[in-house]
């Protein structure tokens, strides 16, 4: 599977700004994700539990501490998928999180 390859998602977003389109666990015909609502939620992922639940954030970026030396290191792992969760979060802070999910959708 190619980094542009994509599904379209107009699920809740992560707090940690991944597009979920992209997600290959997200775009598996078998037993794939649910997006956000059903691994970021029911897994409970550590990036989840280190701000969004214990901060009450719905991101990442408006953590005080953000990008701290823990998101640095899981956004790392997406860029070889073509995501950059730091700027994705940059995105969304600036213009919102409809348009963030538009941009994807339609490129």
């Amino acid at each position: 599977m190619s980094v542009t390859e994509s599904t379209k998602y107009n699920g809740q977003l992560p707090c940690c700004g991944i597009y979920c389109g992209t997600c290959p666990k997200f775009m598996r015909d078998n037993n794939g994700c649910l997006g956000a609502e059903g691994h970021c939620e029911v897994r409970r992922c550590g990036i989840y539990k280190c701000c969004a639940e214990k901060k009450g954030l719905p991101f990442c970026s408006e953590c005080k501490t953000f990008p701290c030396s823990r998101f640095r290191k899981f956004a790392d792992t997406w860029l070889k998928l073509g995501q950059n969760l730091i700027e994705n979060l940059e995105y969304i802070k600036e213009h919102g999180s409809e348009k963030f999910i538009e941009k994807f959708n339609n490129r």
